[in-house]
């Protein structure tokens, strides 16, 4: 890395510090009393992301450093909302963003030395299905779907390991720019979507759909499937609407949430009026009331985020997330390999479309699906599994990057 490029990394880690201070200072005060915990929170982070700064930049060669700070300078701003509504989830977060970055860093150096041995697709569509078959026989049921697995204290969603596989298999079949036996390729799919409907995962059914079509499209420049499959997106829908009650729920709340407030359209009107409280600069840090909003550590975080940074805060966080799908796609566009560029293009999709549904789900945009904010909201089989899919997409960086030199 060149001396300049990497002042400007340190700077911006830096200015990621210097935020987590003043942060963790007004939520010390907050309320009239003070406490210590969200400096002692903040100073745990900014130990584990500068641990982890100094070694990504010392023993990961030709990586791409951008996608390491930015991850945590949107974790950053989870935490800070996490310890304004609810101090204890902070503190596992925390727990969470430390295992993360360590299975950033490992799944960056297995991805630069084991991505590219040829495993096939047929083997990753099979362990897609056992993840996705898994929560169907041993799972839980939460918030109307069947797709998480729980031992005593500890749950896992399945689904979130599935979304690298998938990246694998849709890669692999696709290495080619084209597919060979298109019966083939699209029912495996179609099991993969059949199984997240199944376990009535249609937030996770529609991430996965929507995957595919792009990356089918990118590797094939068909325009004839891109319409039919936007066209089965939209029958999909409609069947999902007649089959399962709480899409039907949610399809009304979106049409006209006002029509019932105080029941089907309880959270997206709690998330408008939260937003319109927050307006151009946001009532302050610690002076919003994101108690009024539903699940508001997990999918409605970012309806929290704007009600107290307002407008501009929420347009930089989305500038953040844009520069973070902007850096994968850079990665994919960059490498030669179409396996490597196709699979560090579905990982980026994933990350990209999965911000869109849940941004604009609580903006009203499109009906709720229930899915994470990547890197902001609690949860820790997110937070880990999003770091390690940045680890692998880091680490295709690096292989691409060694084969240039060695080639």
């Amino acid at each position: 890395m060149e001396p300049r490029t990497e002042a400007i990394y340190n700077k911006n880690i830096a200015l990621t510090a210097l935020i987590g201070i003043l942060a963790s200072l007004l939520l010390s005060i907050h309320g009239g009393s003070f406490s210590p915990l969200p400096i002692y929170g903040g100073i745990i982070f900014m130990v584990i992301m500068f641990i982890g700064y100094f070694l990504t930049n010392h023993f990961l060669a030709e990586q791409d450093p951008a996608l390491f700070i930015l991850a945590c300078f949107i974790v950053q701003l989870g935490l800070i909302m996490l310890y304004r509504i609810k101090p204890e989830s902070a503190v596992k977060q925390i727990t969470w963003f430390g295992i993360g970055l360590i299975l950033f860093f490992a799944s960056s150096l297995i991805s630069r030395y084991w991505i590219g041995i040829q495993i096939g697709s047929f083997y990753y569509f099979i362990i897609t299905v056992l993840l996705l078959i898994s929560p169907l026989i041993f799972g839980v049921e939460r918030w109307g779907s069947k797709s998480w697995i729980a031992f005593q204290s500890f749950s896992f969603q399945p689904s979130e390991l599935a979304k690298i596989t998938f990246s694998f298999f849709l890669a692999e079949s696709l290495r080619h720019w084209k597919i060979k036996d298109p019966l083939y390729f699209f029912g495996q799919i179609l099991v993969v979507l059949g199984l997240l409907a199944v376990a009535r995962d249609l937030g996770g059914a529609m991430l996965f759909y929507f995957t595919a079509l792009i990356i089918i499209f990118a590797a094939t420049s068909r325009w004839d499937l891109g319409l039919i499959g936007i066209a089965g997106a939209a029958i999909s829908g409609f069947i999902g609407y007649q089959l399962f009650g709480h899409v039907r729920v949610r399809v009304k709340a979106w049409l006209n949430p006002w029509e019932d407030v105080p029941g089907k359209g309880y959270q997206i009107v709690q998330s408008l009026f939260a937003m319109a409280e927050g307006g151009f600069f946001g009532t302050g840090l610690g002076l919003g009331r994101p108690d009024y909003i539903p699940a508001v550590t997990t999918d409605f975080i970012f309806s929290a985020f704007f009600e107290e940074f307002g407008f501009l805060g929420a347009s930089a966080l989305i500038v953040v997330y844009f520069l973070l799908v902007y850096r994968g796609i850079k990665i994919s566009l960059s490498i030669k390999n179409s396996f490597l560029s196709l699979a560090a293009l579905s990982i980026t999709t994933f990350f990209g479309i999965q911000i869109f549904i849940i941004i604009g789900g609580v903006t009203k945009l499109i009906p709720m699906t229930g899915v994470t904010l990547p890197f902001m909201s609690y949860g820790g089989s997110s937070m880990v599994m999003s770091f390690i899919s940045l680890g692998i997409l880091n680490g295709i960086k690096m292989k691409a990057a060694g084969d240039e030199i060695h080639g």
